[in-house]
């Protein structure tokens, strides 16, 4: 059987079609339970049953799991998931824990830099790397301590490992939003049914501490509560805004005021609200860890069409204006340009609460048209707590992003290419920001209400107000027109005066 369909990037391919349909007819046919088998779509990842539709759905959105292996699918062949001939080669689940600790410690050299005994778990060795990138001592530790987990089988004679398991129930927790109590219930019924010695997690701390040593955490900065500051930097050990004297921390406005200092030393104090930061820098150092992604970075340049279709914002004319301005930003194409976005939303699912969240998430440019807006590579920057939205004091939340983006325009990061084996100078560009037009308001500083609304035409606007109606309308659209139209001398059908004003000017940003 056929099987070169599975690497096809284009899912609406017919032959890729044809080849999902008949590889779930004969999935279904030798080993369904229940109706069900597990989804090889790469967000399922062969760990979640779904019926014929669902499985179907799942790889034409989403595509094939990468790295499965299809060597049994033969009519007199033994059937996909049969635990009988269970090998290397029909495993759909390849556990690549070394490359996954490698990718998370940029670059380190596996066998000059880990003991023999931590070396001997695994079972195949890194290939040729050129670079020696250093690490901190707590680095280090973290390294080793995961290298373990990953050498450790679950209980005597399992298969697995125990930072395979952990990594995949956290994974499950994430995409099935679990909470801490019943994952760490989960746990612990877990550990009761698995053999003695077993190495389990019996809570979601145990497991948090494992997952946090892959590194790409986040940093809590705490918030006055109006909005006016963010508790960073040269303020961070302040406990009260030096304005108007409110407390950062949350206080019980039943305890009388000379027992507030004797119970914040007694209680670890609660901050009113929290600003949750995604370091940006380390995402984006990420992505040239991949050898793959690093190489895709550089399809704009590389492989992009040079023709008049608008096909990927390359094609822009803001991407060839900014190439024009900044040709020395232009000379390395793995810099990146990015886009940022941000909108509120309600995380609770409810219409009956009214509360506001806002994410800010930086989109890669670079990466070629059917990766760039996919979701693992939309980079969460910072999470802006409620329960309102920030409106025009959303600047003070985007101190922290700034002050990268900032970082990484005037200098660079040094960052390792996995593709070239070499270092580089990473600089980055923010090129757009796409919001809605509330949105847009907070985030530019310019108003889209009032009297001028238009980010475009700013102090050109022409406006009214309707007394009656106790709201703006927008005029002087004749300015549009030809000279000589008739409609610039029609004041009876408009505002009682002639238009003989020329086309207003455009705002630009650069």
């Amino acid at each position: 059987m056929d099987k070169t369909w599975i690497n096809s990037k284009e899912t609406s391919n017919p032959d890729y079609i044809e080849g999902i349909l008949n590889f779930v007819n004969f999935t279904f046919e030798k080993s369904a339970k229940a109706g069900k088998i597990l989804c090889l779509c790469r967000r399922c990842a062969n760990l979640i049953w779904c019926s014929k539709e669902e499985v179907v759905d799942h790889l034409v959105e989403k595509g094939f799991l990468r790295n499965y292996n299809w060597t049994s699918h033969e009519k007199d062949s033994a059937v996909v998931n049969s635990s009988e001939n269970r090998n290397e080669e029909e495993i759909a689940f390849n556990h690549d824990m070394r490359g996954l600790l490698q990718d998370a410690f940029e670059g380190v050299d596996m066998e000059d830099s880990i003991p023999n005994e931590v070396v001997d778990s695994f079972n195949s060795g890194r290939e040729g790397s050129n670079q020696e990138p250093s690490m901190s001592g707590n680095d280090m530790d973290g390294f080793f301590n995961l290298l373990k987990d990953a050498g450790q089988k679950l209980y005597p004679n399992c298969e697995e490992n125990k930072l395979v398991a952990v990594v995949h129930l956290f994974h499950l927790k994430c995409l099935n939003g679990w909470s801490n109590k019943s994952f760490t219930q989960l746990l612990e019924y877990l550990s009761f049914l698995l053999p003695e010695g077993n190495v389990l997690p019996k809570s979601y701390s145990e497991t948090k501490k494992i997952i946090r040593s892959l590194g790409l955490s986040y940093e809590k900065i705490h918030a006055y509560p109006n909005d006016c500051m963010l508790f960073w930097k040269d303020k961070a050990n302040d406990d009260f805004y030096s304005e108007c004297g409110v407390l950062r921390w949350i206080v019980n406005t039943n305890i009388e005021e000379d027992s507030i200092d004797y119970t914040m030393k007694k209680k670890k104090p609660k901050a009113a609200k929290i600003l949750r930061w995604f370091p940006l820098i380390p995402r984006l150092q990420r992505l040239y860890m991949s050898s793959k992604t690093a190489s895709l970075i550089r399809w704009h340049d590389e492989e992009g069409t040079k023709d008049r279709l608008i096909r990927h914002p390359v094609d822009s004319l803001a991407w060839k204006h900014f190439d024009e301005k900044y040709p020395d930003f232009v000379v390395d194409p793995q810099n990146l340009r990015l886009g940022l976005a941000s909108d509120g939303f309600n995380p609770f699912k409810s219409m009956n609460v009214t509360y506001s969240t806002w994410p800010v998430i930086l989109i890669p440019y670079n990466l070629p048209p059917w990766l760039c807006m996919k979701q693992p590579n939309l980079i969460l920057s910072l999470l802006i707590p409620g329960p309102k939205s920030p409106g025009n004091k959303i600047d003070i939340y985007m101190q922290p992003l700034i002050e990268e983006l900032q970082q990484l325009w005037d200098a660079g990061i040094e960052t390792f290419d996995a593709s070239k084996g070499e270092r580089f100078q990473l600089r980055a560009a923010l090129l757009w920001t796409i919001n809605d037009s509330p949105a847009r308001a907070m985030l530019s500083g310019w108003s889209t209400r009032g009297e001028k609304a238009c980010p475009c035409y700013g102090y050109n606007t022409e406006s009214m107000w309707l007394y009656h109606s106790r709201k703006y309308c927008y005029m002087g659209h004749r300015r549009w027109l030809d000279q000589r139209h008739s409609y610039r001398h029609d004041k009876k059908s408009f505002d009682g005066n002639k238009e003989l004003r020329m086309l207003p000017g455009r705002i630009f940003g650069s």
